[in-house]
């Protein structure tokens, strides 16, 4: 895993994923996701050290929409709080109608939105490259 919570909450200064736990899941997707379209190149120490703040920020963007597409799917029960309170307690749930674009898409536009997102901010590291 290319990224972790901390970094995710304050460098990256991501607020959708709230737990540690569920953010290390994704992050995992979102890693093996890296790892595919760069044909394992990170595995090399000096090209993960050289890209390292590109690498951590498209984690965790790519773990964001994962997520997203999770609570899409799952339905209505999980999705995330948008706020709440502690005097006469009260939750406030995110409305299912924002995530209605990842509930719509399909797997093929979802491979494609992912695709994009890493090329935004991996595209001129030269990590995608097919050659030789």
């Amino acid at each position: 895993m290319y990224a972790d919570f901390p970094y995710y909450q304050d460098f990256f200064r991501g607020t959708l994923i709230k737990e540690e736990a569920v953010f290390r899941t994704f992050a995992e997707r979102a890693s093996e996701f890296i790892d595919t379209v760069t044909f394992d190149r990170l595995q090399d120490e000096n090209l993960l050290d050289m890209h390292k703040v590109k690498i951590q920020k498209c984690v965790c963007a790519l773990t964001e929409q994962f997520f997203r597409r999770n609570i899409a799917i799952s339905g209505q029960e999980n999705m995330p709080e948008t706020s709440e309170s502690i005097g006469a307690y009260s939750v406030s749930h995110a409305n299912p109608l924002d995530y209605i674009q990842e509930i719509s898409m399909s797997d093929a536009d979802f491979q494609k939105s992912l695709k994009s997102t890493v090329l935004r901010y991996l595209g001129n590291t030269g990590l995608l490259y097919r050659g030789v």
